[in-house]
């Protein structure tokens, strides 16, 4: 359901790209994504819709690609090519906590959901990503089954984008 393409194995052939201080790698589709260049992905190639959510200083906040995820489902992605919390330095996690805060709120507020699920697996990407899924609050499916449900979650380029927008509206200071 949540997958990007293979990253190649290794490190080999890679090579920093992108502005400091964040160093990207040249064989990490989502250090490539957040430069701008092309990944050969679909997913990650297509527009953003509704553009970046937040752009703070350590992380990206996107809307998750419309195939594999309901409206208001976002991705919370380092800068900096790093793989889990075990990496992050004391200032990048006090920003993804404070982030995390305010954006679980955001997304309950916009989407009318009671619960958010958390997906951070990082197995095919090997950078640092975190799905915040909203639970809707209609069948009987729950936890991972609902992640892995068939057909899997999608949704309209014309539903992220006002969601995309409901929830940055929900994260401006009043």
């Amino acid at each position: 359901m949540f997958t990007y393409p293979e990253a190649p194995a290794g490190s080999e052939g890679s090579a920093e790209i992108g502005p400091p201080p964040y160093y990207h790698r040249s064989d990490c589709n989502i250090c490539r994504h957040q430069d701008g260049l092309k990944t050969g992905s679909e997913r990650l190639d297509a527009p953003l819709p509704g553009g970046h959510i937040v752009e703070g200083e350590h992380f990206l906040v996107e809307h998750a690609p419309l195939q594999s995820s309901s409206a208001g489902t976002v991705i919370v992605e380092a800068r900096r090519h790093l793989l889990d919390f075990g990496e992050m330095t004391p200032t990048e996690s006090a920003e993804l906590g404070s982030l995390l805060h305010r954006l679980v709120t955001a997304v309950k507020a916009a989407t009318g959901v009671e619960r958010v699920y958390f997906l951070a697996l990082m197995e095919h990407s090997p950078h640092f990503h975190l799905w915040l899924v909203p639970k809707k609050n209609e069948g009987e499916l729950r936890g991972v089954e609902y992640l892995a449900q068939q057909p899997p979650l999608t949704a309209s380029r014309d539903a992220a984008e006002a969601m995309s927008r409901k929830i940055r509206a929900e994260l401006e200071p009043s």
